[in-house]
């Protein structure tokens, strides 16, 4: 099996379609984002195990925009399945780029079921919340 990395394929000159919508998404030059992924000095998050199409690819790194992370999740002493998932609606509402799970209370596989379908329903219903962002 090859290497796959995104990495692997900057330092080999390759820019990848991945690349290709970073750069879309950042206003950079492709040949822009291969440099910095080759550096080391920008990440793209693309695990090769998500269905094709389903990862909208960004980037982390110096010469990449903010990003907007929400943290969400359950826990032992609060929140409730629909809190949790309002809170992602509201995520995706105000253009979160990324929105992570960190659940920690019980239900904790009933919470992650709902906010995946949510997620799932948001990605065939809504319009992206601002120019870049994939829902």
């Amino acid at each position: 099996m090859s290497c796959r990395t995104q990495r692997r394929l900057a330092l080999d000159g390759v820019v990848s379609p991945q690349m290709e919508r970073v750069a879309q998404r950042e206003y950079l030059p492709a040949d822009t984002i291969r440099e910095e992924v080759a550096r080391g000095r920008m990440v793209i998050p693309a695990n090769v195990h998500h269905v094709e199409g389903a990862l909208e690819p960004m980037a982390i790194g110096l010469r990449a925009r903010v990003k907007i992370n929400a943290n969400i999740g359950n826990s032992p002493t609060s929140s409730s399945l629909d809190e949790e998932v309002e809170k992602l609606h509201l995520s995706q509402r105000w253009g979160a780029d990324t929105v992570m799970d960190l659940s920690t209370g019980k239900r904790i596989d009933e919470t992650r079921v709902a906010m995946v379908a949510f997620a799932q329903s948001a990605a065939t219903t809504h319009r992206p919340a601002s120019p870049g962002r994939a829902w």
